[in-house]
C-alpha cells in the first residue's frame, strides 16, 4: 500500500510539473538610484532568481541613465545629440538628434495641440523661474536665510520671454532625425514630460526582457507592470502624498492623503509641494500657468491614472494648470484615464471610475 501511495504521489508531482506545477511566488528585488532626472528612482522587480532580478534592475538603471543624458537640458555628453545641444543650436538651422529625443518632441507637440497647457517651447519662461528658485534654495532644500531676501521674477522679463514660446517654431524632420528651432531665443523644456515618458520606455523594455511584475517610482511617476504577485494581495497600493505633510511640516504616520489600488497602469502626480521657494511667506512652485506666467494656483496636487506613464505625466501637468471644471471635462473625455484632485482647502475630487480603487472609499487589496 505504501508503494502505491508513493507511486501515486510521484505521478501527481510529475503531472503538476508538466502542467506548470504549483505557482511559486517570485522574489522581490529592489534598486534605488539618484543619478537620473534629478529625482530618486526606486524599483521593485519580481523574479524567480537573483540572477534574473539583477538583470532586470541593471537593465532599468542603464536605460534610465541613457534617457537622462538624451533629455538633459543642462549638460552635454560626448557622442550624444541631446536636448542641451539642440537648445544651443537654436536659430542655426537643422540639428540631428537622438531618435528617442525626436520621438518625445513629436509626441509632446502632438499632445499640446490636442490638449493644450503643457508647452515644451516654454523654456524661456521656466528658465527665469528656475534661476530665481535656485538663487534662494540649495540642493538640500530651503534656506530660510536666503529666502528672507527672496524676490519674484519681474513680470516684464517673463512677458518678454513669453514672446519666444511659439511651439510652431520647433520644426521636426522625422525622416532625417533632425530638428530646427527657428527662434534663436526659444528654449525647449521637457521637465513636464520627460520622466513619465522615460519611465514608460524603460518599463516596456523591461517587459520585453521577460519581467512579469514590477513597480517603478521616479519622483511623482509610478509605473506598475503586471499585477501584485503576492498571494495575499489583489493589487499594488500606490500612496497619494498629502501636500500639507510636506509644506506645512505636519507629518502623519504615512504622509498619505489616499491610496490607489491598481495593476498594470501608471499613477503620476503633479503638485505644488516639491519644487518651490518662498517669498514673503508664500510658496511659489515650478508648474507655471502659460496664461498668467505665474505658478498655477488651482490645486495642491493632481494625480492622473493611465496605462501609459508618458500620457499620464503630460496630463497631470496639463490638468494641474486648468480650472477644475475644464480639467474634469478633459479627463472624462478620455478613455482609460482617471484623475484625483487635492483642492486648495484640502478637499478632494475624483473621477467616478476611480471610486472602487480608493482606500478612502473603502477599497482594499487584501484577499
Amino acid at each position: 500500500m505504501r508503494k502505491k501511495w508513493t507511486a501515486l504521489l510521484l505521478a501527481l508531482a510529475m503531472l503538476m510539473t508538466a502542467c506548470g506545477g504549483i505557482k511559486r511566488t517570485p522574489e522581490r528585488y529592489e534598486i534605488t538610484f539618484y543619478d537620473t532626472f534629478d529625482t530618486l528612482v526606486t524599483a521593485i522587480v519580481y523574479a524567480d532568481s537573483k540572477a534574473e532580478g539583477d538583470k532586470y534592475t541593471e537593465l532599468l538603471h542603464k536605460r534610465f541613465q541613457a534617457l537622462h543624458r538624451i533629455y538633459d537640458g543642462f549638460n552635454r555628453y560626448e557622442n550624444v545629440s541631446n536636448l542641451k545641444a539642440l537648445n544651443d543650436a537654436a536659430g542655426k538651422g537643422k540639428f540631428s538628434v537622438e531618435p528617442e529625443l525626436m520621438d518625445l518632441l513629436s509626441l509632446s507637440i502632438e499632445r499640446y495641440k490636442e490638449y493644450g497647457e503643457t508647452n515644451i517651447a516654454f523654456g524661456a519662461v521656466t528658465d527665469i523661474w528656475k534661476t530665481y528658485r535656485d538663487r534662494y534654495t540649495t540642493e538640500k532644500g530651503h534656506d530660510h536665510d536666503r529666502e528672507k531676501n527672496a524676490e519674484l521674477p519681474p513680470m516684464d522679463a517673463l512677458r518678454q520671454a513669453a514672446a519666444h514660446t511659439n511651439i510652431d517654431d520647433i520644426v521636426l524632420y522625422p525622416e532625417e532625425n533632425a530638428v530646427e528651432i527657428k527662434d534663436p531665443d526659444l528654449s525647449i523644456d521637457l521637465g513636464a514630460v520627460a520622466k513619465g515618458y522615460a519611465t514608460e520606455v524603460a518599463c516596456r523594455e523591461l517587459e520585453e526582457a521577460g519581467c512579469k511584475a514590477a513597480l517603478v517610482s521616479a519622483g511623482g511617476n509610478v509605473k506598475l507592470i503586471g499585477s501584485a504577485p503576492e498571494p495575499n494581495r489583489t493589487a499594488f497600493g500606490i500612496g497619494l502624498q498629502d501636500p500639507d505633510a510636506i509644506t506645512e511640516k505636519r507629518p502623519t504616520a504615512q504622509n498619505m492623503k489616499d491610496v490607489v489600488y491598481a495593476n498594470n497602469t501608471s499613477v503620476v502626480t503633479s503638485g505644488d509641494y516639491q519644487r518651490y521657494y518662498t517669498v514673503d511667506g508664500k510658496n511659489y512652485h515650478h508648474l507655471i500657468d502659460p496664461d498668467t506666467l505665474m505658478p498655477a494656483d488651482h490645486f495642491r496636487a493632481v494625480s492622473v491614472i493611465s496605462e501609459d506613464s508618458g500620457l499620464a505625466d503630460f496630463l497631470s501637468t496639463t490638468v494641474f494648470c486648468m480650472p477644475y471644471e475644464e480639467g474634469r471635462k478633459l479627463v472624462d473625455s478620455l478613455d482609460g484615464v482617471e484623475a484625483y484632485w487635492i483642492l486648495k482647502d484640502g478637499s478632494i475630487e475624483f473621477t467616478e471610475s476611480l471610486r472602487d480603487k480608493l482606500k478612502s472609499e473603502g477599497a482594499s487589496n487584501a484577499k
